[in-house]
């Protein structure tokens, strides 16, 4: 049951409104504000119990609909459970964006050539805009595709995916703040979540992509410490496998904070398609391992 609602929430995405996860979250996000306001003094502690309070009703009211479904006898708990991984994963979705990346890069650079002598070449502009879009694109496919897909194989029913995706947004909410400890919990909590789930899908990139220059990424430039170690490890990964460098030394605006990662090439347009193969590939490996356990539990 679990592949087969995995394939329906992927395969029915483009029938999906874009705008349905931020719509089901909306209440959960006002709760978040609520909590921020009654409990935020810039006190670790009261971090602690204001990511308690917003996380343990969310499970609790999904395990009690289960345990209530089940001693009725009324089997219709997956129904629930695909209605929150359609509400929360993303496939299609960010390969569509890169696609509309493409183009409006495109026009982007047919426009730099009104652009003043000391603006960007636009072979610079449109090497700056293709690695930002990889490098979103491979974020979100992290957050919205395997994460997800890794919650909800490790915990019962969408134990995960709900327990992970509310930390998305509590640590978007609260963790971002760094100048009080109310955020420290919410942090190290969505960054022990996210920490296996890079390791994993970085591995997976190096399978199907360039596996020898990914490795070499990742012993050689995922070796920072702290909370982004596990994160650049993963990006590391992403570029050697693609062959491209990705980042900018020089800025730190971009999404991964201003480091030089990868090998090979500067980002050309090519590499947005490149990328989407990259994603696809590593998706269906993942498939594929669900479906040997999926295989392996009934046999």
């Amino acid at each position: 049951m679990s592949l087969f609602l995995i394939l329906i929430s992927l395969f029915t995405e483009k029938y999906r409104p874009h705008y349905l996860q931020d719509y089901t979250f909306s209440y959960f996000t006002k709760y978040l504000v609520y909590l921020d306001e009654l409990l935020n003094s810039g006190e670790r502690h009261h971090g602690v119990v204001a990511w308690l309070v917003a996380t343990l009703p969310i499970l609790i009211i999904y395990n009690l609909f289960d345990y209530l479904l089940t001693y009725i006898n009324l089997h219709i708990m997956w129904l629930i459970d695909l209605l929150v991984l359609l509400s929360v994963i993303r496939f299609r979705s960010i390969l569509k964006k890169l696609i509309s990346a493409g183009e409006q890069i495109r026009t982007k650079v047919k426009e730099s050539s009104e652009l003043d002598e000391d603006s960007l070449s636009p072979q610079e502009l449109r090497t700056q805009q293709v690695a930002s879009s990889i490098e979103h694109a491979i974020n979100e496919a992290h957050t919205y595709l395997f994460s997800i897909l890794f919650w909800y194989g490790v915990l019962p029913g969408v134990n995960g995916v709900l327990l992970y995706i509310t930390a998305l947004y509590i640590n978007n909410h609260w963790g971002q703040d760094r100048q009080t400890d109310f955020g420290y919990f919410s942090r190290r909590m969505f960054y022990y979540l996210n920490w296996p789930v890079y390791y994993l899908t970085a591995l997976t990139f190096a399978i199907v992509g360039n596996f020898e220059d990914a490795l070499f990424c990742w012993r050689t430039q995922g070796v920072k410490e702290g909370e982004s170690a596990t994160s650049q490890i993963y990006f590391a990964s992403a570029a050697g496998a693609l062959g491209i460098r990705l980042g900018d030394p020089n800025s730190a605006q971009r999404l991964i904070n201003g480091l030089d990662l990868g090998l090979g090439e500067l980002p050309d347009l090519d590499h947005l398609k490149s990328t989407e193969g990259l994603i696809w590939r590593a998706l269906v490996v993942w498939i594929i391992v669900y479906a040997l356990m999926t295989l392996a539990a009934h046999v």
